[in-house]
């Protein structure tokens, strides 16, 4: 894989449609008369992350006549074998979602075969440091630092929409030298999209939750969050934005909490359906979907099926909830009169009993980093556990600053700093689990729960969250 050949493309990768097409017609066209003596095996490396990569797909075709596709599934040692080959040149290419999310077409690797060969030919990810190379021409990115691009287009007119601009803010901790004090800041970055609806943003920060949103003529759309890996080193994010849709950029960061319900939710003419899986594949039934400061929920139905109609169009974030599953929020192109597909992949909660750990990397790095900023409360697992707590919000009922509106799942972290209008209105603290904002504080166990910060103000709290009424964070084990 010769990193002068690879190309960072906004385009999808076609792979996947030949690999199907493949199993089609390998059958098809290889017929026992014409089945060979040759084998080719080998191994698939995950460069980015040092092991080998299970999963992934190896097509391989034949150049000469008669032309034949095969194609092979790596194990979990990242192995793969063709047997019955017949002997000519081929060409090997290989596909693999962490691939499709990157958009990258990999150049294929040719060999030639003789009768009776057993063939050897290894393949692998490109390295991380491959792909910075690759991402920003003339721009270096060491290790830490990272490149988010992608396409954006016009929700209304499925477009490119140039002329726009991407922008980025994320939390920023610096450390005094002198007096060694932590202190926290908001930083941000942004590019233009430009004719083709491209877009490239170069030496963002790796390891840390980026807040992404669409900005054009003074309105703006969603705000989405990303995570670039440092391992990869790169991100790609198709947008999708709708003027109908934005929002003025002034109150794009947040909505006063005293503004009517009904002035905050968007509607539209767009629809999205699909189906909640479990992590075995089995549907969900009854699992809680919303698309976010839109008035669109359902539950699915006995088939695990849902469907969501009068969106806004545009990039939104479509939440699904299961109690027992993590919460996902999951990324929709929602296009103007039209319906979209989104099947939603759902993973268990990982319940374990508080064992303590000596000299191990701590599980919850920003719990860890922002407990060093010396602001908010901290709880960790064994903390939680003292407590005996039957629900969450008997965890904080004893916080300065803050008191419980309601019990069970209707219940509400409200501020104790008084109220933000004339209409008494209460200011609702923002409750984020596994950096999903805006939850339901009881929609977890305390069990579930392996740590926990807690700010009674947006003084010292995380800037990538809405804080303005106080900020929860919480973690769930894993």
């Amino acid at each position: 894989l010769a990193a002068r050949r690879l190309r960072w493309q906004h385009r999808p990768m076609r792979i996947p449609l030949l690999s199907a097409l493949a199993i089609l017609l390998a059958g098809a066209s290889v017929t026992q008369a014409q089945r060979g003596t040759a084998r080719l095996e080998g191994t698939v490396t995950d460069s980015l992350h040092g092991k080998p990569l299970v999963g992934a797909t190896v097509l391989v075709t034949r150049n000469t006549e008669p032309a034949a596709w095969f194609n092979a599934t790596t194990d979990e040692r990242g192995r793969y074998r063709l047997d019955t080959l017949l002997a000519g040149r081929y060409s090997a290419a290989l596909w693999h979602p962490i691939l499709d999310s990157l958009e990258l077409t990999l150049p294929s690797r040719a060999i030639e075969i003789q009768d009776g060969q057993h063939a050897t030919l290894d393949l692998a990810l490109p390295s991380g440091a491959t792909l910075r190379a690759g991402a920003c021409a003339g721009v270096d990115l060491p290790p830490g630092t990272g490149a988010l691009g992608g396409r954006v287009t016009d929700a209304d007119s499925d477009r490119p929409l140039g002329g726009a601009m991407v922008a980025v803010r994320w939390s920023d901790l610096t450390v005094d030298r002198a007096t060694l004090q932590v202190s926290s800041g908001e930083r941000t970055a942004g590019a233009p999209v430009n004719g083709d609806g491209l877009y490239r943003i170069c030496g963002l920060p790796t390891d840390s939750w980026l807040a992404v949103q669409v900005q054009q003529e003074g309105k703006a759309g969603s705000e989405l969050r990303l995570f670039i890996p440092d391992s990869v080193g790169i991100a790609v994010l198709n947008l999708a934005y709708s003027a109908e849709a934005g929002r003025a950029l002034v109150d794009a960061d947040t909505v006063p909490a005293n503004q009517p319900l009904a002035e905050r939710l968007l509607t539209g003419t767009a629809s999205v359906s699909g189906t909640v899986f479990g992590e075995t594949g089995q549907p969900l039934a009854n699992t809680q979907l919303h698309l976010l400061e839109t008035a669109g929920r359902v539950r699915t139905d006995s088939t695990g099926r849902f469907t969501l109609a009068a969106l806004p169009a545009g990039t939104q974030l479509l939440e699904a909830k299961h109690i027992g599953y993590r919460i996902v929020q999951q990324p929709v192109q929602l296009l103007k009169g039209r319906e979209i597909r989104a099947d939603i992949h759902l993973q268990r909660v990982v319940s374990l009993d508080s064992v303590r750990i000596v000299a191990q990397r701590s599980r919850y790095r920003e719990f860890e980093r922002n407990k060093r900023g010396g602001f908010g409360r901290f709880m960790t697992d064994e903390d939680i556990e003292k407590k005996h707590a039957l629900q969450v919000t008997d965890l904080l009922r004893m916080t300065p600053g803050m008191r419980i509106e309601g019990s069970g799942f209707d219940a509400k972290v409200v501020s104790n700093r008084g109220t933000i209008s004339l209409s008494r209105a209460s200011c609702e603290v923002n409750v984020v689990i596994d950096n999903m904002q805006h939850q339901d504080i009881n929609w977890l166990q305390p069990s579930d729960i392996g740590a926990m910060e807690i700010y009674s103000g947006p003084a010292g709290a995380p800037v990538q969250y809405d804080r303005a009424c106080g900020l929860i964070v919480i973690w769930t084990k894993r």
